[in-house]
């Protein structure tokens, strides 16, 4: 299941200058496609899913604080940075955080945005392979159907044409400026020197470099469209297993009435579950950038032998 890697895996060798060279990449088979990440550390396991059209190396200042601590792991979904493209839908990606936490062993899933919710699902299928979660401005597929109506929905739900290049598609340079800039974000998360600021600017912008990687940014949240009712019914028929859950909510920038919507559904989501609701004011959707520190408080929080 280990592997080396190259010089031209720009993540590996930004992950590897991140905690001073402990950093392993590894591998699994999924019916003849590769499933990749980045792992360090030892201890109690952490798993890391990134929200929808976003790297898993934007968790860098996050894990870089763990890894002396813990066993992290950020792995890439099908098609994202170096793991191999599939056709998307709820089931692949869910199947394939499963297969993942069912190689690693039970452990701490920490999911941001879609990655949030990814998480609640793969904790109501398997139970026994989650000790505990934290919740970065989950999604909550109420939140998908209320607030993208109209010409919105249409457009954000619209899936990419593969009879030519993504580039081609008009949202592909929005895709790109948006990745430009997280990437810079998430070098700022970590600070430090310049060469490994720099580093983890190539590293997200990796992400980004194929035709295929273009595409499944593009069809990601039409994929989450599509399946908004599947989304509903599973969280109805979810049975939460007694585990200790944190979430955080990001405010700011934020519209003061999706706060008061969003503030509300999570808050409801706490208390299905006696869980722990912090909203972050100083922060914006990506809160492992802005406060990575409340991530970390969280992890510790909710691990085995807290």
């Amino acid at each position: 299941m280990g592997t080396s890697y190259s010089p031209s895996d720009k993540v590996a060798v930004a992950f590897e200058a991140l905690v001073d060279g402990e950093c392993q990449r590894r591998e699994f088979d999924r019916g003849g496609r590769a499933l990749r990440w980045l792992e360090a550390g030892a201890g109690p396991t952490v798993v890391f899913e990134a929200g929808a059209m976003s790297p898993a190396a934007g968790f860098a200042a996050v894990f870089q604080a763990l890894a002396p601590d813990y066993r992290v792991i950020v792995y890439d979904r099908a098609g994202y940075g170096a793991s191999d493209p599939a056709p998307l839908s709820l089931d692949l990606q869910l199947g394939d955080l499963l297969a993942v936490l069912e190689t690693v062993g039970p452990c701490v899933v920490v999911g941001h945005s879609w990655g949030g919710l990814l998480a609640q699902l793969a904790t109501w299928a398997r139970p026994g392979l989650v000790s505990g979660l934290v919740l970065l401005d989950p999604s909550h597929e109420i939140l998908w159907s209320e607030l993208l109506t109209g010409d919105g929905r249409a457009e954000v739900g619209r899936h990419p044409s593969r009879t030519a290049s993504a580039s081609e598609d008009p949202r592909s340079a929005d895709v790109l400026k948006f990745g430009r800039e997280l990437a810079t974000d998430v070098a700022r998360s970590v600070g430090g020197d310049e060469r490994l600021q720099g580093l983890l600017v190539e590293a997200c912008r990796s992400y980004l470099e194929t035709d295929e990687q273009l595409f499944t940014y593009l069809d990601e949240f039409p994929m989450i469209l599509d399946h908004v009712d599947d989304l509903a019914a599973r969280r109805t028929h979810g049975v939460w297993p007694e585990l200790p859950v944190v979430v955080l909510t990001a405010t700011k920038g934020r519209p003061a009435d999706s706060t008061e919507q969003v503030t509300a559904v999570l808050d409801e989501l706490v208390a299905t579950v006696n869980g722990r609701h912090t909203v972050v004011p100083d922060s914006g959707h990506h809160i492992h950038l802005d406060r990575p520190d409340l991530v970390v408080r969280a992890v510790r929080d909710v691990a085995p032998g807290a």
